[in-house]
């Protein structure tokens, strides 16, 4: 009997995903830099403090659960997509390069459309940096990830629309309540008409990675770029 061939990276119509396990090995150190520092600080990313209060409703969930939920996500999706079990580590590493490479059309956009400082000084440089690293984990996770695979879900298998129409309407959604977040009643940074379109099109351009390359490269890119922000930030001071 013939030996069974490695299955490529997944290809479809939107394009080549990244593969899960990949995805998470790329992410893996970030979760553990934004877990670490950010374990002895009261404040935390929105994203992850609503999926630390979803999984609570579980039960306990402690401060380590969204992380080890972003683990078990992307190694079931692994799973269910019956890749093999290997680590492809020129996929991981170009990853590093590509969401370099991706950060950079959101950081010409914020010179167009400038945004306020990350953070406050009251923070250490890097626990400003563990919260920027966690911002584009976490975030990326519910407003993509979960809010645009929701959609689909919806819209393309129960109600059986097509789907680059849902897929559209999914990338508007998750674009518009990702800026919508930031500011009250949710987040605490006043409404700016500005800083809402800056977010808006920065989540529209996320989304679009998302749909073409996969959460992975969406969540190096978005973390890539606030580092990035927050360097030029610290250097400007």
């Amino acid at each position: 009997m013939a030996e069974p061939q490695p299955r490529k990276t997944t290809r479809n119509q939107r394009g080549v995903l990244a593969r899960p396990l990949d995805a998470l090995v790329f992410l893996l150190p970030l979760i553990l830099f934004y877990e670490l520092v950010a374990a002895s600080r009261a404040e935390r990313v929105i994203a992850f403090d609503w999926m630390r209060h979803f999984l609570a409703l579980f039960g306990r969930a402690s401060l380590w659960a969204p992380g080890l939920a972003v683990v078990i996500i992307l190694l079931t999706t692994h799973a269910v997509s019956g890749e093999r079990w290997c680590v492809h580590w020129k996929e991981v590493g170009f990853m590093y390069f590509e969401a370099a490479l991706l950060a950079t059309p959101l950081l010409l956009l914020n010179w167009l459309i400038p945004l306020a400082a990350l953070a406050g000084d009251a923070r250490s440089l890097l626990e400003q940096l563990a919260l920027t690293v966690g911002a584009g984990i976490y975030e990326e996770l519910v407003f993509r990830l979960v809010l645009i695979s929701a959609v689909i879900i919806v819209g393309v298998d129960l109600l059986k629309l097509r789907q680059p129409a849902v897929a559209f309407a999914a990338i508007c959604l998750s674009a518009l309540t990702f800026s919508a977040h930031h500011h009250p009643p949710i987040g605490a940074e006043p409404f700016r008409a500005m800083a809402f379109l800056f977010r808006t099109l920065a989540g529209a351009y996320l989304a679009t990675i998302f749909w073409y390359r996969g959460y992975g490269p969406a969540a190096g890119c978005h973390a890539a770029y606030n580092a990035a922000l927050l360097g030029l930030q610290a250097i400007a001071r």
